[in-house]
């Protein structure tokens, strides 16, 4: 029996352009490392890629999708057929055009425009909810591993979910009311209709059980990712077109002087104390004056990058003598120049569910400095320096040792190698395809 998988958030991201969220990574790195193991394994099954959203579908795939379509055990479920007008559909559209005077002057005092919309629309959704069922039985699908976004039972189906954090539920403070409303819906998802859960780290699961004791009558399995930058091969003209593009500013980067901060700019990743802390240091001059500090990512939510830039603004007027240099969204073939070429990479979160910049940076043979909480030893084990996100001080202090002391930031590079191998998307595919054998 095949296994589906509901592909929505990479649909509605291009894969490009920035918007590659660690959500994005994992999922597209774990679908792609399944195809992978069943073709090597010689395994016959297919993988399904379908969405719940019609309109995702009907727009070309994206780089990503068509990069999975080349291994010939997946197969896009795209373009769907109309949604045929069945003789009640009719009988409705006739009764409504009568009524639709009537109804007009019934909005003015009830919102029955809104609600007319939101039953039209939910006639199509379930219509299209049908034809995507016929779809997955037509092609013997058993298991259904739903997505970050799109969750929906289906009867007959097995149901996979995958758990990466719990912060919205008990850091809600770091989330936007969306985003905690999501994860609700998620989790009671999990649990009602669920038999398998997928967490990406041991500290994931270990908070889901806590929260939500019931998950202990489900399989759950943990998947750890690998890192996809490793793979990439490194060039040394995407660290000259970095900066050849600083120098028109009067200002350049080298080799081993400065740190690296990247993924998305909110409230939870803290990095306002990174900022704060290196320019303190090279004020008082804890560290050397040439040294800079490397920001790059999405803009993410709570103005927080917002801020930096009023942080550089009023601390750099020159920008010949800015210390502090942001960049917005790099593909990833100047993101891992970044990465290798720095003297570390710094990651300050108040929480994790695994923290891929950390083991990313790690199989690059760069050293790390990142916080002390929640997933990151986990990861880290003794190959990372670590510091309290909640105390700005230590921080401080950590960042000022491994600048002064790069051999230290050598020795790290040799550990995290090693670490880092612990990890791989292989293991996670051998670990999943156990998990839907017990689901049969």
């Amino acid at each position: 029996m095949n296994i589906a998988f509901e592909i929505s958030p990479l649909l509605l991201a291009s894969g490009s352009f920035g918007d590659k969220s660690g959500v994005y990574r994992y999922y597209y790195g774990l679908i792609k490392a399944y195809g992978n193991y069943l073709k090597k394994n010689k395994i016959n099954k297919k993988i399904i890629l379908f969405s719940f959203d019609k309109n995702l579908v009907s727009f070309p795939p994206t780089k990503d999708i068509i990069n999975l379509l080349n291994n010939e055990h997946f197969l896009f479920i795209s373009n769907p057929i109309a949604i045929k007008k069945d003789a009640s559909y009719l009988k409705f559209r006739i009764f409504d055009l009568a009524l639709r005077p009537f109804l007009k002057l019934v909005n003015l005092v009830i919102p029955i425009k809104k609600i007319y919309s939101n039953f039209s629309n939910e006639i199509i959704f379930q219509e299209y909810v049908l034809h995507v069922k016929k779809q997955l039985k037509k092609n013997a699908v058993s298991t259904i591993y739903h997505s970050e976004t799109c969750f929906y039972p289906l009867k007959g189906f097995k149901n996979i979910i995958t758990i990466y954090d719990l912060t919205p539920i008990f850091m809600s403070h770091f989330h936007r009311k969306e985003t905690i409303d999501l994860s609700q819906r998620k989790l009671y998802f999990g649990q009602k209709y669920c038999e398998g859960i997928v967490c990406i780290s041991q500290s994931t699961k270990n908070d889901l059980l806590k929260y939500y004791p019931l998950y202990k009558y489900k399989k759950i399995v943990i998947c750890y990712p690998g890192s996809e930058l490793k793979l990439l091969s490194y060039r040394k003209s995407f660290f000259s077109d970095i900066n050849f593009l600083l120098g028109r500013q009067k200002n350049i980067i080298k080799k081993g002087r400065y740190l690296l901060y990247y993924g998305t700019f909110e409230p939870r990743k803290n990095i306002i104390s990174v900022v704060e802390a290196f320019y303190e240091l090279q004020k008082n001059r804890d560290i050397p004056k040439d040294f800079k500090l490397i920001l790059t990512g999405g803009d993410g939510w709570g103005e927080k990058k917002k801020m930096i830039k009023n942080f550089i603004k009023e601390n750099y007027p020159l920008k010949e003598k800015n210390s502090i240099i942001m960049f917005d969204f790099l593909n990833d073939d100047y993101l891992v120049s970044l990465i290798k070429n720095s003297l570390a990479v710094v990651y300050p979160s108040l929480y994790e569910g695994f923290g891929l910049p950390v083991l990313e940076s790690m199989s690059l043979g760069t050293a790390v400095i990142c916080s002390n909480n929640s997933s990151l030893p986990e990861v880290g084990g003794n190959a990372v320096i670590y510091a309290s996100p909640n105390d700005y001080f230590d921080l401080k202090n950590k960042i000022k040792y491994l600048i002064n002391h790069p051999n230290v930031a050598k020795s790290l590079s040799k550990k995290g190698l090693k670490q880092s191998k612990k990890f791989s998307w292989e293991k996670s595919s051998h670990i999943l395809h156990g998990l839907m054998q017990k689901l049969k």
